[in-house]
């Protein structure tokens, strides 16, 4: 069977000579499908076709968009791979396979044209397989061949840029190769973590290898990984970098790095690792892991994106491939590696698995941190998705991006241990600034393997957080909230107010319907943005057709839980700088020695329960608390109290407004319960009969919590006579389930009908 429709050819060998250095491209010529090859042909091209096989389970409403696009506009799908380009070799006969050349002008095409002369030598034996061609139709002629890749020079005639920014590339292929995450050092010089191995990384893929691209090298597994941290230069002083130096190579799908005394940290799930340069000669020659058994069964939803925060932490966002053994390696446990003329030998032993010097962690999505010397590390806010963007800012706030959620911008208000110690219920640590906020591409996709699945006309993918303190800009900037959205091909930007004790966000007036950068080209991929040393935003571009990892509509996935499909590129990548037309220089800053700092972290709220602990006062914590204009605040001082519970219940019960405080009480009395039942119940019974909210909020929580008995001692008896007898109904009413439970046959048993009487009576 066969269609003629625009198509995408895509190589699924790039280390045959045949397709050497061609870019995947899209072209109008005829798809074949449904055709029966032997499997010794040697697959070097394929494409997706019009079939449509039953698929079981998957998203059913985008499977459904998918068999309507393809019925009704003679489109492909994700759901079907199908070879068009193939060589096959029996004895000392050869025949190479082009289908594309279906329309006379398509040999015209320098991918198609090179393929077949190619074809042609090598069919026919030749020595010099490019002897047909001319010098000219090979290398960057085809790196960036018609509807392939744009070269770094031309893409930029793709972009819409906002009018008051220019901007320029910094670095490109084939100097990088797929960067993910940026830094520079205290010199000023880029650091790059490149992953041309995403997704799949050494995985052996369970399909043919032909058919998913998910590998660098499909098919070959059992070699050294290419992922690596390098740092580059300017050598020349055109703003575009030229040197590259790789400080520590062979990392299989790292994802960020931080710099740490005389290295960097590097996250690579399941392992954090520190990469020491010993020797002052910018290679790291000491690797030690410093945690581990971290979650990577999915690998866009693993650890990423580390920062210094202010308390000497490092702080990384996490997605949904979550771990309930983490493993924090002390001194003693640290699996070190030695590494000299590229020889690696294990210094400690490895005949044993490590030991936790804490209680394993459970991380999950969110935000975590963790310690640089591998003592600690601990989930640091929680929010159910993937994410992949987080800053810190001067004065302390945490913001990521989190864009599965359905809001992808989002301020951490108090983190996990604080909620872990008390809260209102219901109150979540984080505020989430932009739901299901729209997007405005300047792309129309119609090809189904490029079309957002999720989230459709929201964020998808957004990735990259960068709050803008970068000081070179003019004033309305200032705090301004960037982000990248791969799948749509845009970088969005908001503008960013207080809000209470949190933020939100909004876009520029004027400019509600459009985005900060918009691509008319595929093929630009931003994936994580970032303010520079010189005040201007650099935007990481992952360069390639496929940003998608799984897919819910219900194709095969591989390894990695990646979709398989075969256009996921591991060449190209690029890095652009987005400065003001009007910037300045900001103020020197120490950039590289910001870790050094144990400042002050995190939210306004964060900063109520550190005061309120450091007080230990507890009428000054209550009237806070009755004070407070917001959930968040009220349970910081829950927190903030847990470490006292029955000092401050018992202060609630003398307070001068304590009809206010019942939520209060109720949230903080678990932390005091069962140790100080008698001390509380004891101090109801001799409080004033204003205070009986709060005696009731004691009581019932007593009732709730605790369905053993503590032993009956004559003052606890006392307190609960007085208590039924002496207080009003509402009270009375409180504690007469402590006493069912405690008491049932004892002696205040006739005390208890008598008062549920006069309770029925009244």
């Amino acid at each position: 069977k066969w269609l003629e429709a625009p198509m995408s050819l895509y190589f699924t060998d790039h280390d045959n000579a045949i397709t050497k250095d061609i870019s995947n491209f899209d072209i109008d010529d005829e798809i074949y499908y449904d055709m029966d090859l032997l499997p010794e042909a040697k697959i070097l091209a394929a494409a997706y076709t019009p079939n449509t096989p039953q698929l079981k389970g998957g998203n059913k409403e985008a499977q459904a968009r998918a068999a309507e696009a393809v019925a009704k506009k003679k489109a492909v799908n994700i759901y079907d791979i199908q070879p068009q380009v193939w060589t096959y070799e029996k004895e000392k006969y050869r025949a190479f396979t082009c289908i594309p050349g279906h329309y006379h002008r398509n040999f015209s095409h320098n991918g198609i044209r090179t393929m077949i002369l190619r074809g042609i030598a090598w069919a026919g034996k030749r020595e010099n397989i490019d002897e047909l061609c001319k010098p000219t139709e090979l290398g960057a002629a085809l790196r960036y061949v018609e509807g392939g890749c744009p070269s770094p020079q031309e893409l930029p005639k793709a972009l819409e840029v906002h009018p008051e920014f220019n901007l320029s590339l910094v670095a490109s292929e084939p100097l990088i190769n797929k960067p993910m995450n940026i830094d520079w050092d205290e010199k000023g010089r880029l650091w790059v973590v490149e992953t041309p191995e995403y997704p799949n990384g050494l995985r052996q893929s369970n399909v043919d290898a032909w058919k998913d691209s998910g590998a660098n090298q499909p098919g070959h597994y059992d070699r050294k990984p290419l992922d690596c941290v390098s740092i580059l230069s300017d050598t020349n002083g055109d703003g575009v970098m030229d040197k590259k130096t790789v400080f520590a190579d062979e990392i299989e799908l790292a994802t960020s790095s931080v710099f740490y005394k005389n290295g960097v940290i590097v996250c690579a799930a399941p392992d954090i690792w520190f990469f020491e340069d010993t020797n002052g000669d910018d290679k790291a020659d000491k690797r030690t892991k410093i945690y581990t058994n971290l979650g990577n069964r999915d690998t866009h939803a693993v650890i990423n994106n580390m920062r210094w925060g202010l308390d000497g932490w490092i702080y990384a966002t996490h997605g949904y491939s979550s771990s309930d053994n983490v493993l924090s390696l002390g001194d003693k446990d640290k699996e070190t590696i030695g590494q000299g003329d590229k020889e690696k030998t294990k210094v400690s032993p490895s005949d044993r698995p490590p030991v936790s010097l804490s209680p394993p962690a459970s991380i999950g999505s969110g935000v975590v941190r963790f310690k640089p010397d591998g003592s600690k590390i601990e989930q640091y806010a929680s929010r159910g998705g993937n994410t992949w963007g987080l800053d810190i800012t001067s004065d302390g706030q945490v913001f990521y991006t989190q864009p599965t959620s359905g809001n992808h911008f989002i301020h951490v208000v108090l983190p996990e241990y604080v909620l872990a110690k008390g809260k209102l219920p219901g109150v979540m640590g984080t505020n989430g600034m932009l739901p299901k906020e729209p997007t405005y591409p300047a792309m129309h996709w119609e090809q189904q393997a490029y079309v957002q699945i999720d989230q459709v006309g929201s964020y998808t993918a957004a990735a990259g957080c960068a709050i803008y303190e970068g000081g070179a800009w003019p004033a309305k900037w200032n705090y301004s909230y960037f982000t990248t959205e791969p799948t749509l091909n845009i970088v969005s930007h908001f503008m960013v107010e207080p809000d209470g004790v949190t933020y939100k966000a909004h876009r520029e007036p004027g400019r509600e319907q459009t985005e900060f950068i918009r691509s008319q080209n595929l093929w630009f991929r931003p994936i994580e943005n970032r303010v520079g040393p010189d005040g201007a935003l650099y935007i990481v571009d992952f360069c390639n057709q496929a940003v998608i990892h799984n897919d819910t509509r219900g194709p095969t996935h591989g390894p990695a839980n990646a979709a398989v499909r075969p256009d996921r590129d591991h060449y190209y990548g690029r890095i652009w700088k987005v400065q003001h037309k009007e910037a300045k220089s900001p103020a020197a800053t120490a950039y590289r020695n910001k870790q050094e700092s144990k400042g002050t972290q995190g939210s306004q709220a964060l900063r109520a329960y550190e005061a309120a602990k450091q007080a230990a006062n507890a009428d000054k914590l209550l009237q806070d608390f009755a004070a407070a204009q917001d959930d968040w605040t009220r349970s910081a001082l829950i927190a903030a109290a847990a470490d006292k519970p029955a000092e401050v219940i018992a202060a609630a019960l003398s307070s001068s407004s304590p009809e206010s405080l019942s939520n209060f009480v109720s949230a903080l009395l678990p932390a005091a319960l069962p140790a100080n039942a008698e001390k509380l119940i004891t101090a109801c019974a001799n409080a004033d009969a204003k205070a009986d909210p709060v005696k009731n909020a004691i009581l019932h929580g007593i009732a709730v919590s605790m369905n053993e008995a503590p032993a009956m001692s004559p003052a606890l008896t006392e307190a609960l006579k007085k208590l039924l007898a002496g207080s009003s109904a509402e009270v009375a009413a409180s504690v007469l389930p402590l006493i069912g439970k405690w008491d049932r046959n004892g002696p205040l048993g006739q005390m208890v009908k008598q008062r549920i009487s006069s309770i029925v009576a009244q």
